[in-house]
């Protein structure tokens, strides 16, 4: 008890999100969740990282946690990559981006789940119009599925930049498939968030992945009716996305 009272009194309040608030305290970041969240996504998420960390990638180290309903984990002491692009005028942001983008992409067959049954699974459960589910579906059994590790929430915020180099964060999403879903999933993201730069991110993916296009545009669709799993504010619009599509 007194240590979670020392906890609440001196904890600096470092991140947000949508389920959990993050905190700097005794020198570690302490990922403390939502009451309503429920106990087995919290050791989901540590047995994740878990597996992730026992990979050649730059990871942060995930430790079990003396304050309830949170996980404990190394610090980092730096920026997003996004604010080092915005703030620090950076210039290789995406050479940089795409650089760590590849290295994930060297890592096979682990312990994860499987992506292409998680995908069919999630788009079945959504509540819109049954063309996009059949044509979602249909994309994914024309794609070849693959072993690759995809992290399936790599942006620019989730790189982090220290003395040390670039930290690769949030895992949660990670899954094992053919690795076009990544890079598509990311667009997806981008095209949402900064929609001035997907066209340049394309451009870069078209350059140095040497995907079919045909099978990027499908990836691109089936990831971005999956994000309506996830968000329904109505920016994403799967149709007028295509449209938009320049491949």
């Amino acid at each position: 008890m007194e240590q979670l009272l020392s906890f609440k009194k001196e904890r600096i309040l470092i991140g947000q999100g949508k389920v959990a608030k993050v905190y700097l305290w005794n020198g570690f970041a302490y990922k403390c969740f939502r009451g309503d969240y429920p106990d087995d996504w919290i050791e989901y998420e540590m047995r994740i990282q878990d597996t992730i960390n026992q990979l050649d990638l730059p990871t942060v180290k995930y430790y079990p946690s003396e304050i309830p309903h949170s996980i404990k984990m190394d610090y980092i002491e730096g920026i997003s990559l996004a604010d080092k692009v915005c703030q620090e005028k950076y210039e290789r942001g995406f050479e940089d981006f795409f650089s760590l983008f590849l290295k994930i992409h060297e890592n096979a067959v682990i312990d994860l789940p499987r992506l292409n049954p998680y995908l069919l699974q999630e788009i079945s459960k959504l509540d819109i119009d049954n063309s996009q589910k059949t044509l979602a579906t249909k994309y994914i059994s024309d794609i070849s599925d693959g072993d690759v590790l995809c992290h399936l929430d790599y942006h620019f915020l989730n790189l982090m930049y220290s003395d040390n180099g670039y930290y690769i964060i949030d895992w949660i999403n990670a899954k094992i498939g053919n690795p076009i879903y990544d890079f598509a999933r990311t667009y997806v993201i981008i095209y949402e968030y900064a929609n001035r730069l997907s066209k340049k991110y394309l451009n870069i993916v078209k350059e140095c992945c040497g995907f079919d296009l045909l099978d990027l545009k499908k990836a691109i669709y089936v990831m971005a009716v999956y994000r309506l799993s996830e968000d329904n504010s109505g920016k994403i619009k799967p149709d007028t996305l295509m449209n938009n599509l320049q491949l």
